[in-house]
């Protein structure tokens, strides 16, 4: 992480603000900070199968990792989550004070996410979004935004509105 290769995940105990009280710091996935090089490093030439349009690669660790980077380029802290009682959610990210539910889709059945609708009915957690990035067109269902893929650069962290950043004034104190 620190030489700027490793873009870490961690996994957090319940989805809530703020996300960094509840990471579990031991338990985290890595992902590439460059996935040109991911794919370049893999032994089977992978690159040169997705430049074909070969769809029998697993699309899915390539995509996520693609989100994780572009997430993180937009300022987010990367977190997920991962129980038995609920299954794992590909992303848990913080915007602003609320927080967004985040699953990748490579496939054609990106509207089946059984781990994101049960998370997304605890009332105790009070997501604000649950969003998934998919190859389908923007549309919202069942509570569910779709975006595609490409949409995810747009995802970013809120930036604080002029009125909101407050400058103290000490000029008038003596030296």
């Amino acid at each position: 992480m620190d030489a700027g290769v490793a873009l870490p995940c961690y996994n957090v105990t319940e989805p809530k603000a703020p996300l960094k009280l509840n990471e579990k710091r031991n338990l985290f996935k890595l992902f590439a900070a460059d996935t040109g090089l991911l794919c370049a490093l893999s032994m089977d030439n992978i690159q040169f199968s997705i430049l074909q349009g070969d769809v029998s690669v697993n699309m899915g660790s390539i995509l996520e990792n693609v989100m994780a980077q572009m997430f993180t380029a937009n300022g987010f802290s990367l977190h997920y989550f991962d129980t038995h009682k609920y299954g794992e959610l590909d992303f848990v990210l913080q915007n602003g004070t609320g927080i967004d539910l985040v699953e990748i889709k490579s496939g054609n059945d990106y509207k089946r996410h059984a781990a994101l609708d049960k998370i997304h009915q605890v009332a105790d957690w009070q997501a604000r979004r649950a969003l998934v990035f998919c190859k389908g067109n923007v549309q919202q269902e069942s509570g569910v935004l779709y975006l595609p893929w490409y949409m995810a650069m747009f995802y970013a962290q809120p930036t604080p509105p002029d009125g909101l950043i407050y400058q103290v004034d000490l000029s008038g104190l003596p030296t």
